[in-house]
């Protein structure tokens, strides 16, 4: 279903009745990614799923991208839906767009699910080799972005962001999330991926967030270590931590017990 706004028309989905869950997807995802817990959250939750503007099926005008937009288009969504406060869960970087519209708005979310979303904060000390191999991933990614080829993005995405071996290991697991990378257009990947390195450049203040907030890792996570998971612990306010034997896509891998972590923590908020 399509809605206008803030000036484009905004693919989303919203199932269920009571409290307000937003889910926001991943860089090179869209909201075809929620297949394992829109139906379990929406038994108890109104659940409201989204295309991120240059992902999906949402209208995306050319220009620059940042957490700044992506939150702005959030909150616009959820004016235009009537939808007055939400616990938001972001995947990736769906956990920074979470986190901007949280300082951005901080009357209109009750909580945050970091879902996979290693933010660095200002105290986190990157170490020369960490950043080396960040670099290194960067450059891989956009040479990769560069080829346009769907196909061979949304496997080697799909491959990254999986534990190593469960290609082979769980095929099916695999070839449904490569399917969901699959219904992208990538002609804006490279330009959000311009506007997620310079949130990055800019570690945010976690002391201004204001409500309970939720971290849920992978311990096979190629994207995020678990060093910045104690560091976000111990920069937010009110934070607890789930850590799960998975890549760095939780919901896809151990959908059961990341979808309990996430409805325990909405009885609290």
């Amino acid at each position: 279903m399509k809605i206008n706004a803030n000036g484009i028309n905004m693919n989303y989905e919203l199932t269920g009745e009571g409290r307000c869950l937003v889910l926001i997807h991943g860089f090179s995802d869209n909201l075809t990614m929620w297949y394992n817990q829109v139906p379990e959250f929406s038994k108890q939750y109104q659940v409201l799923i989204y295309d991120v503007r240059g992902h999906g099926q949402t209208e995306t005008p050319e220009g620059q991208f940042s957490m700044d937009l992506f939150a702005d288009d959030l909150q616009a969504l959820l004016e235009v839906l009537n939808i007055e406060k939400a616990c938001v869960l972001g995947y990736s970087m769906g956990g920074r767009i979470g986190l901007e519209f949280a300082f951005k708005y901080p009357d209109k979310i009750t909580g945050l699910v970091f879902a996979n979303s290693g933010i660095v904060g200002p105290d986190f000390q990157i170490t020369e080799e960490q950043m080396k191999e960040m670099m290194e991933r960067r450059e891989q990614m956009m040479e990769l972005f560069k080829t346009g080829d769907i196909e061979t993005i949304a496997d080697a995405m799909a491959e990254r962001s999986l534990s190593p071996g469960l290609r082979d290991k769980k095929p099916g697991v695999f070839q449904k999330y490569k399917e969901v990378k699959l219904e992208n257009d990538p002609k804006h990947y490279l330009s959000i991926m311009e506007g997620m390195m310079a949130a990055m450049a800019t570690p945010p203040d976690f002391s201004k967030l204001k409500c309970p907030a939720l971290i849920i890792a992978g311990e096979h996570d190629g994207f995020m270590s678990l060093d910045i998971v104690k560091s976000m612990e111990k920069g937010l306010k009110d934070a607890t931590s789930t850590i799960f034997p998975t890549g760095h896509a939780s919901a896809v891998e151990e959908p059961e017990g990341f979808n309990r972590a996430v409805l325990d923590f909405m009885k609290r908020v």
